[in-house]
């Protein structure tokens, strides 16, 4: 089967079915604003993970139930990373985010077609058409198989329509350490679960010349409040309790904090996918962003980290120091 010879003959470490390819191009585009991410494979599923400047992080979760068939060798995995001992293994890879994008678009998007074959070495990216028959439009019904053998072997992307088979080869690398933006360090002091569509409102709104966004929580009203500052003066968005705005609110302590907006405004595609949003705010003023995206398995989530603007003026003055 071409399957096969497109996972090779040894055991994969990993491999993975999708009979529709169109929520793994959704989920990864959402994260998609830096050219390389680190993958975490587990037997709960994948999490692809970006990074920005020390200040933001970006998650896209991919649970098993995503999958219509999900493999993981943790015995293998544990072979590779000894150190793990008894604990579940997990196995984290780096590799081309904005190359899988670009391979799963090539077949999914309008001008998809595998009637031919191409390679880009200098991209650390290979692809070639396996299958006969003509073109063929790959628009998200298309099977996708994707696999991996572990630390030093390609991350591999199989995808097939009516008998055509396109396999992409993609080089991985060692993942660099993450950055320090550990949401769980400190208790969570203001969380609100809010229908996305108010915060789309919200955000077609904001001033683009403004340098940061200001996000205030409150125990009395205006309850959320959503603020710019920018050339054309001051803009800001209030929100009640009103249970047809906000499913949930909690907030044990008063904050208003600031981040880069340019950064912020990266979760513009997961929030445009998404059913509703979960608001968290730690008490060092860490913002978490965890957007509810409907698939057809169930719900997926993508999660956006930020650290508030003098948190990041913190750490900039100490790699000067």
């Amino acid at each position: 089967m071409a399957g096969d010879d497109a996972a090779g003959a040894a055991p994969a470490l990993f491999s993975a079915r999708l009979n529709n390819i169109r929520p793994l191009v959704n989920m990864l585009r959402t994260i998609g604003f830096r050219p390389r991410a680190t993958c975490a494979i587990s037997s709960s599923g994948l999490v692809f993970t970006v990074e920005e400047a020390q200040s933001i992080v970006a998650q896209a979760y991919l649970r098993t139930d995503l999958f219509a068939a999900f493999s993981y060798n943790a015995a293998l995995a544990r072979e590779q990373s000894p150190d793990a001992g008894d604990e579940e293994p997990t196995t984290y890879v780096a590799l081309p985010l904005d190359n899988l994008i670009e391979c799963m678009m090539l077949f999914y998007g309008p001008s998809g077609s595998s009637g031919s074959s191409s390679s880009n070495t200098g991209g650390g990216i290979q692809s070639a058409a396996l299958g006969g028959g003509g073109a063929a439009d790959l628009r998200g019904a298309s099977t996708a198989h994707i696999a991996f053998n572990g630390l030093g072997s390609d991350f591999e992307l199989m995808l097939e329509e009516r008998g055509v088979i396109s396999v992409c080869r993609m080089a991985t690398f060692l993942p660099e350490a993450a950055a320090d933006l550990d949401f769980s360090r400190s208790p969570v002091v203001q969380q609100l679960i809010i229908r996305s569509e108010w915060l789309r409102d919200a955000f077609s709104e904001l001033d683009p010349t403004s340098e940061a966004v200001g996000i205030a929580i409150s125990s009395t009203a205006p309850y959320f409040r959503v603020s710019t500052m920018g050339d054309s003066g001051s803009t800001e968005m209030t929100y009640s309790k009103d249970e047809r705005v906000l499913d949930s609110f909690f907030c044990s302590e008063e904050q208003e904090n600031r981040y880069k907006l340019s950064l912020v405004l990266r979760c513009r595609l997961a929030l445009a996918l998404s059913d509703k949003t979960k608001i968290r705010i730690n008490q060092r003023g860490f913002l978490s962003l965890q957007f509810m995206i409907p698939t057809d398995a169930d719900v997926s989530f993508v999660n956006f980290l930020y650290a508030p603007l003098v948190h990041a003026d913190e750490l900039q003055q100490q790699q000067y120091q």
